[in-house]
């Protein structure tokens, strides 16, 4: 007489399948956003690093200004505003980052895709506060954000990323404790390597 599995068994099977997945899938996905992370922290440190070589060797640090771009976002046209993200004059003509295009692990600021050459909105942002302060008086967008006080809470430049929630809010730094529904990005500024949001909401 042959052998076979009854149906309530493949049913306790599968049942048993399902729980295991159940707790494996959340702790494998939550693994996967920690490494990209740290990830981030570890490019967002190495490119820090190069923005302190190039102070020192041109007594400023890169300038977002490219003189005859015309591109960027609607209310920013005109501003010659380019460089919101890592520029090349940290990888060429000296290579202070082997490649200026480190790309965000989370997938860089989908928003900006239509606004920005080169993909380069897949990049790190990156901000010179000095440039920024220097076209407020024109560009209404830009008075809030960059009043004098926001040398105080970020210094110079400012890098970010999007975290684990892949939307663009550089108001807000990403907390480790919330994890994949944190909805921070991974900020560093030249004041604080743990990122600074502005402390009277500025953005």
């Amino acid at each position: 007489m042959r052998r076979a599995f009854t149906l309530i068994e493949l049913l306790i099977v599968v049942a048993i399948i399902a729980i295991l997945a159940a707790i494996a899938v959340p702790n494998f996905l939550e693994a996967q956003a920690r490494a990209k992370v740290s990830r981030a922290y570890a490019d967002l440190r190495s490119t820090a690093t190069a923005l302190e070589a190039y102070r020192v060797d041109y007594n400023r640090y890169p300038t977002m200004i490219v003189p005859g771009f015309t591109g960027g976002v609607g209310p920013l046209v005109g501003s010659e505003l380019k460089w919101w993200y890592i520029p090349d004059s940290l990888s060429t003509p000296v290579s202070y980052l082997t490649s200026a295009h480190l790309v965000c692990p989370f997938g860089g600021n989908w928003d900006k895709e239509p606004y920005f050459p080169d993909q380069i909105w897949r990049r790190y942002g990156y901000e010179n506060i000095p440039d920024l302060m220097s076209k407020r008086t024109s560009f209404p967008i830009l008075q809030n954000r960059y009043r004098d006080e926001a040398l105080l809470w970020s210094g110079e430049w400012r890098l970010q990323c999007v975290g684990p929630d892949l939307l663009w809010n550089p108001s807000r730094v990403y907390d480790p404790t919330n994890g994949t529904i944190s909805d921070g990005d991974i900020i560093r500024t030249q004041l604080r390597p743990d990122g600074n949001t502005n402390p009277d909401n500025l953005g």
